[in-house]
């Protein structure tokens, strides 16, 4: 038996849609050695807390729009579609214009708070939130194809934003030497131009008298959800923020630059789940025959992230060094429980919208403000206390207290069986895996790579021994490479 058709057909969309995020988010790394070898530390901090920023105030000023948006179109015929559309869209808008001229009067405490002097804290603070509101034309539009299953113009326009953030970039860092503000103001020209290119498509495409009525319904159920993207932010920089009360700002660069490898995980496996299994959830809700599909999935995604886990517990270190300067693989050692932390995280998708899709959004802000008061609260007393290690254990203890208080929910409202003892069994592996090349390493320091390398071959041979993993899963890999071999083939 090979692995369910409709696994195979969430494991493409999520191939096609992450492309898209890794197209759009790969260009941090690509930056990296600009970074590293153009900034000074400080500047990479500072330049760390203006992302965090930005991820932050996306996520606010969403409101849930997208996700309320795909519930809304799945509910409606398509006559009144393009008004549900645009109104969501010019809601958005405006609402954020709103939002962010309030925010531009606090301007003085912001380039205080990340350590400008006044002169040049002003021009890049007001630049931030420019590139903020521009942000949300281009992310409406492509959760909108996303939901229509457009993959061609999403990649079209993810490519567009990966080569002209790289280009300017560079182009004013290191031929203009412009610094921090190179890279703000090269963002701020490719999102103005995918901003209008979105506003124009989506007035030609959809263009309808927008209706705060329905503006109004997408907020309300949404605005639950607003809490659990807070929530999302909040656990991946606050720990910059209070960082950034009790260490220097070099070592916040140096975390920051380990902190972007640890969220690979995010980019490569948890993002494409996401954008393959959400659209499917809404669309076909907790029929009996998605149950299983939903199980084995979740199952899937845990072995590819134990991969990952193992792969970069073994080899991050001399992948840093040889990305970036030697000084910030002091740190390299937070990648793995950053990665673990992900991993964690990615569990929610399967969680969220059961409860959502019982019109229960308001469990979800109860739940979301409990973890942020939990993240919050961890993080200042361990980084206060521990630093950069405080900083890595609030992270990881943050997103599993949270995870598990959604499933906890979840369990209260739709049962589901979710293989809970088999996917124990995988943990316990990879737990066992790394333990023992840890153990083995430390007698022969000089075979670290090679134990490690064992390490990871091993996993997938002791899934197979142990009977975690059985024929369906190895049948169903036999016919992925078949259909590569045969794709090859006929080019």
């Amino acid at each position: 038996m090979n692995i369910r058709k409709p696994v195979l057909i969430i494991g493409k969309h999520g191939l096609i849609y992450g492309l898209g995020n890794i197209l759009s988010k790969v260009t941090i790394f690509f930056l990296i050695p600009i970074y590293t070898n153009y900034l000074t530390t400080k500047e990479v901090g500072i330049l760390a807390l203006i992302e965090m920023t930005e991820m932050f105030f996306m996520t606010i000023g969403s409101s849930a729009i997208y996700q309320s948006t795909w519930y809304k179109l799945s509910l409606n015929s398509k006559d009144s579609q393009s008004k549900i559309i645009f109104s969501g869209y010019m809601g958005l808008i405006i609402s954020n214009i709103v939002l962010l001229t309030f925010l531009s009067f606090f301007m003085d405490g912001f380039y205080q708070f990340l350590g400008f002097s006044e002169n040049t804290g002003y021009s890049i603070g007001y630049l931030v939130l420019i590139n903020i509101l521009l942000q949300f034309g281009g992310t409406f539009t492509l959760a909108l194809w996303q939901y229509q299953q457009k993959s061609i113009p999403y990649i079209t326009l993810s490519i567009f934003q990966l080569i002209g953030i790289l280009a300017f970039s560079i182009y004013f860092v290191v031929f203009q030497s412009m610094g921090i503000f190179g890279i703000i103001l090269g963002k701020f020209i490719v999102v103005l131009f995918i901003f209008v290119f979105s506003t124009i498509f989506l007035i030609k495409k959809y263009y309808s008298i927008p209706s705060f009525k329905i503006f109004y319904e997408l907020i309300k159920f949404g605005y639950p959800l607003i809490f659990i993207g807070l929530a999302t932010p909040i656990l991946n920089v606050s720990d910059r923020y209070f960082l950034n009360l009790f260490v220097p700002l070099s070592q916040i660069g140096i975390y920051s630059i380990n902190y972007k490898f640890g969220m690979l995980i995010n980019m490569f496996l948890i993002v494409p789940l996401q954008r393959g299994l959400l659209p499917m959830i809404y669309r076909e809700g907790l029929k009996d025959e998605m149950r299983p599909i939903y199980k084995d999935v979740l199952f899937y995604y845990l072995i590819s992230g134990c991969f990952f886990i193992l792969g970069v517990t073994f080899f991050i270190e001399p992948i840093i060094t040889w990305i970036s300067s030697p000084e910030y693989t002091n740190a390299a050692y937070v990648v793995p429980f950053i990665s673990t932390a992900y991993l964690i995280a990615g569990f929610r998708p399967f969680f969220l919208p059961l409860i959502a899709l019982k019109d229960r959004t308001d469990l979800l802000g109860k739940i979301a403000v409990i973890g942020i008061a939990v993240c919050l609260s961890l993080n200042y007393v361990l980084i206060r206390q521990f630093g950069i290690d405080g900083a890595v254990v609030a992270t990881v203890f943050s997103y599993l207290i949270f995870t598990l208080s959604l499933y906890y929910l979840t369990i209260k409202i739709e049962i589901m069986d979710w293989g809970w003892p088999r996917i124990g069994k995988v943990v316990a592996l990879t737990a066992m895996i790394i333990s023992g090349v840890h153990l083995v390493g430390n007698q022969w320091n000089s075979f670290e790579w090679i134990l490690g390398l064992i390490g990871f071959i091993s996993f997938p041979v002791l899934l197979w021994a142990f009977r975690i993993i059985g024929e369906r899963e190895i049948n169903g890999v036999k016919s992925i490479i078949s259909f590569l071999q045969n794709k090859v083939k006929s080019q």
